[in-house]
């Protein structure tokens, strides 16, 4: 045979690694493909889930059930809200990043889209790759709220009294990575505090065990706080804020208790699917905004609480996300935490 008509054979190794590189580009063609055809295709096509990391009752839960019926209005479609509690939140965060129909938002309270894998790195899905950020909603400070029980009145006799009784005192947050866990586990190492952590689904089971004495301190909200310090039963010691809540303006904040760089808040965002459309995204962060801004109810409603509304675009919302998980993802690797402490 000449060697004109000699057959072409591929290097054994060089031909399966052509291959593969053909079967990956190929993929990834796909892949992107089918995130464009999404982006371009009318939203939504079919009800929308909002899907919320609480129980019914909680703040998450009743914003939702105050936008649900504007969105409805503006895209023509039912938004139906879907409470899946548990986990710190990341048990509804999943249920939308696997949303692969697109037709699920998230109201998210920080950790799930944050500083969720650096505590579980066994997390179904990625914080950082499977969401598109939509809207900054609220914020809100937090009050540490003790049982009355509890022989402290200040943030200086809350520390006396918990070094003088090292592993006696248990303290309750909404879910391992939520802010009301990290925040006190980095005051406990700062400080050199031993305070048990207890885990709830939300606020509301959690503020319950507060008022009955089964834990004795929480970072809790003021709306879920105030009638019970109106009532007597909770105290408050020291609020997380920037600035006094005018709702309780007699509670410092930990710059005014000597510790200056320790203010921190919680907020809830709304959050889309991977590939979601960036348009529909701007178009959802205008509804969020001009529901608030022309439901003067819901607004006061907020205000009431000391919850600060937002309403932010897109790009806004995912600027704030990068700034929370620096700032709390150090302090996951600086303690060793892990979603089970």
């Amino acid at each position: 045979m000449s060697a004109s008509l000699r057959p072409f054979r591929h290097p054994p190794r060089l031909a399966v690694g052509y291959l593969r590189r053909r079967r990956v580009v190929g993929a990834s063609i796909a892949a992107v493909a089918a995130r464009r055809a999404l982006a371009q295709a009318p939203w939504p096509e079919r009800p929308v889930r909002l899907v919320v990391g609480l129980p019914p009752g909680g703040q998450a839960d009743l914003i939702a059930r105050a936008l649900a019926p504007h969105l409805a209005s503006a895209f023509g479609q039912p938004f139906v809200v879907e409470n899946r509690p548990g986990a710190g939140g990341t048990l509804a965060a999943a249920a939308v990043a696997q949303a692969r129909d697109q037709h699920a938002l998230g109201l998210v309270l920080g950790g799930p889209t944050t500083t969720a894998r650096a505590l579980n790195p066994a997390l179904p899905y990625d914080p950082a790759g499977d969401f598109t950020p939509v809207s900054l909603l609220v914020r809100v400070p937090f009050v540490l709220a003790v049982h009355p029980a509890l022989p402290v009145h200040d943030w200086a006799g809350f520390v006396a009294h918990a070094r003088a009784h090292p592993g006696a005192l248990s303290y309750a947050s909404i879910g391992a990575g939520t802010v009301t866990h990290l925040a006190m586990e980095e005051l406990k190492a700062r400080l050199g505090l031993d305070l048990v952590h207890v885990p709830y689904r939300g606020f509301p089971p959690a503020t319950l065990d507060l008022v009955s004495g089964r834990v004795q301190a929480m970072f809790n909200v003021p709306s879920a706080t105030l009638p019970h310090l109106r009532a007597g039963a909770l105290r408050a010691i020291v609020q997380s804020g920037d600035a006094r809540l005018w709702t309780l303006p007699e509670v410092p904040t930990f710059a005014e208790a000597g510790l200056s760089d320790t203010a921190f808040h919680g907020w809830t965002g709304v959050v889309a699917p991977a590939g979601f459309s960036p348009e529909v995204a701007q178009r959802l962060a205008q509804v969020i905004r001009a529901a608030i801004d022309t439901d003067p109810s819901a607004r006061a409603g907020l205000d009431q609480t000391g919850t600060e509304f937002l309403g932010t675009s897109p790009a806004v919302f995912a600027a704030f996300q990068a700034r929370e998980a620096a700032r709390w993802n150090a302090v996951i690797a600086r303690l060793g935490l892990r979603a089970t402490d």
